[in-house]
């Protein structure tokens, strides 16, 4: 593995080394031959080559985005980079799952933070918040919505609007869809699964817990197993979750989730086309993709089924 030379001669073979040493034209020419990010790959720094691997060579923000993706502080990004220190704070204590917090340089937290992000030609942006307005004169960009289903206000009246302008979402509630409020859903589960108002956690088939009585961290962990941390412990109508906190399955706002052991898949309702049972497995099939999980529990599959296929129809 080649080393980075940089000012008054250093050579520097780690990112604490590159930080202590930084040398912000050296490291740019290096972004710009390719040296940088396969100096980060060859070394394993994943999200720092994410993010370095997702400049444009000709962005406006080109130094302050390798300064922000490196976490150096630089002359022009003084003020962003206390921002994000600020985000990673507050992205702290809503979760523990270091892969949301690590994003927080791309991750908007209110309205401000958004304008931001776009000014600065971010082309994939987390949204964690309630509401966020976002422009329709702004192309081929991707908006995640994280820890939670932010509502979008956007001047566009269908989805072809948004896809004419390679504008794309993830997790969020456009205003032409209906979402079902998540207390009608649970009033669902509650009535399927009889579970007295809380997420049971099964081992052999029996219930031994339930997640109410999980700690912030265990709870953390299990949102974050079965649903990829996209969704908020208010956004499940059910889950069920092996004692040892190794696999589950939730049913949420808007989406199956699966997770740990059983895998991972999270298929919203609306692709869902049916739902059936095969020995101890529940088959999804969905568009041109099947998913097929073995569950916990032989007599989940009916329940699930019933649930979806209501669900679905919301």
């Amino acid at each position: 593995m080649f080393k980075l030379k940089l000012k008054d001669g250093a050579e520097v073979s780690t990112l604490e080394e590159l930080r202590e040493n930084f040398d912000l034209g050296a490291v740019v020419g290096y972004f710009k031959n390719g040296d940088l990010l396969t100096w980060l790959e060859d070394r394993f720094y994943d999200d720092e080559a994410d993010a370095i691997s997702e400049i444009d060579a000709g962005d406006r923000n080109l130094t302050a985005k390798i300064c922000a993706a490196l976490n150096v502080e630089c002359d022009d990004n003084l003020e962003f980079m206390q921002r994000v220190r600020e985000k990673k704070s507050i992205l702290s204590d809503k979760t523990d799952d270091e892969s949301i917090i690590d994003n927080a340089v791309s991750t908007a937290l209110n309205q401000e933070d958004l304008a931001a992000l776009i000014q600065m030609d971010y082309k994939t942006i987390f949204l964690c918040g309630e509401l966020f307005n976002v422009p329709i004169r702004v192309p081929n960009m991707k908006y995640i919505g994280i820890l939670g289903t932010p509502k979008i206000k956007i001047r566009a009246k269908s989805q072809e609007e948004v896809d004419a302008k390679q504008i794309s979402f993830e997790n969020v509630q456009l205003p032409w869809q209906k979402a079902a409020p998540i207390e009608e859903l649970k009033a669902l589960a509650e009535k399927i699964f009889q579970t007295g108002g809380k997420f049971q956690i099964v081992k052999d088939g029996k219930q031994v817990s339930t997640f109410d009585q999980l700690d912030k961290t265990e709870k953390s962990m299990a949102l974050r197993m079965v649903c990829q941390g996209k969704y908020a412990e208010h956004q499940i109508a059910f889950m069920q979750l092996t004692e040892d906190l190794s696999a589950g399955f939730a049913l949420t706002t808007d989406s199956f989730c699966t997770g740990g052991g059983v895998g991972n898949n999270l298929i919203p309702y609306k692709e869902i086309e049916s739902v059936s049972s095969s020995g101890f497995g529940l088959i999804t099939r969905f568009k041109k993709n099947q998913v097929v999980q073995k569950l916990f529990d032989r007599e989940d599959r009916d329940k699930i089924e019933k649930f979806i296929n209501v669900a679905k129809n919301f």
